[in-house]
């Protein structure tokens, strides 16, 4: 391990994670009914307030679909996260879902009754491609369980495959893409249902951001400096000593 690397072992222990916020949809219209066949969807909405605009954050999002009536089908879904600033501007969009396993073979999609996940940029995989997954998991209802990459395909949802380029811009992009301007204000969840047949309503959602590597106060940060140096100029001398 070089001396480079040991001066950032040392910011790194100084910074870290710390408070998480999380917002809850509590719009009394939940749960609410996702439209059969009609790309128009559905718009809900969260006021997010409190989050500090020099601030780095990562966002997970916690999401729930049930079926209705017979069931509807992940593979039928298209959703996205919006964001506007209080002013009325930075308004920013994440794919979270685009017809979670539609393939060349696989047309439809996949077929599971809803979902109860978080969305993360810390997953492991992919949701688009779940089942690829020996792990996955579904409750009760034959809703998917877990935690999973948002989907991230920008392509027409009627074209939309797990071959389609993922966006480069990832999850957490679009909140830090923000900073330091506003990660507050309105956020929109838009969910459709772009496939005939299975019925489906959106139970409920929320967010969660985490602050992000904070950087210390120029006064603690001169001081780790010296610590991790002063610790590197002894290590050189005991080496010399040693020679």
């Amino acid at each position: 391990m070089n001396s480079i690397q040991q001066f950032a072992i040392g910011l790194t222990l100084a910074t870290g994670a710390t408070a998480t916020l999380t917002f809850d949809e509590s719009n009394p219209g939940l749960p609410l009914a996702i439209p059969d066949h009609n790309s128009t969807g559905i718009l809900s909405t969260l006021t997010v307030t409190d989050l500090d605009p020099g601030t780095r954050y990562s966002v997970d999002l916690s999401l729930d679909i049930s079926g209705t009536g017979h069931g509807g089908y992940v593979g039928d879904l298209y959703a996205h996260l919006a964001h506007q600033s209080p002013d009325g501007g930075q308004y920013l969009m994440s794919v979270l879902l685009n017809r979670p396993g539609r393939s060349d073979t696989l047309p439809n999609g996949y077929d599971d009754a809803g979902l109860n996940i978080t969305l993360s940029d810390s997953a492991d995989h992919d949701v688009h491609t779940y089942r690829a997954q020996a792990d996955y998991k579904t409750n009760g209802s034959g809703a998917l369980t877990g935690t999973w990459q948002p989907d991230r395909r920008l392509a027409n949802p009627d074209t939309v495959t797990d071959a389609s380029v993922r966006s480069t811009p990832t999850f957490d992009d679009l909140v830090n893409s923000l900073v330091p301007s506003n990660p507050n204000g309105y956020w929109y969840l838009f969910v459709a249902d772009m496939q005939t047949g299975g019925t489906m309503q959106l139970n409920s959602w929320s967010l969660s951001f985490s602050e992000m590597s904070a950087i210390p106060e120029p006064g603690n940060l001169l001081t780790l400096a010296g610590l991790v140096g002063s610790a590197l100029l002894l290590r050189s001398r005991r080496r010399k000593s040693v020679a």
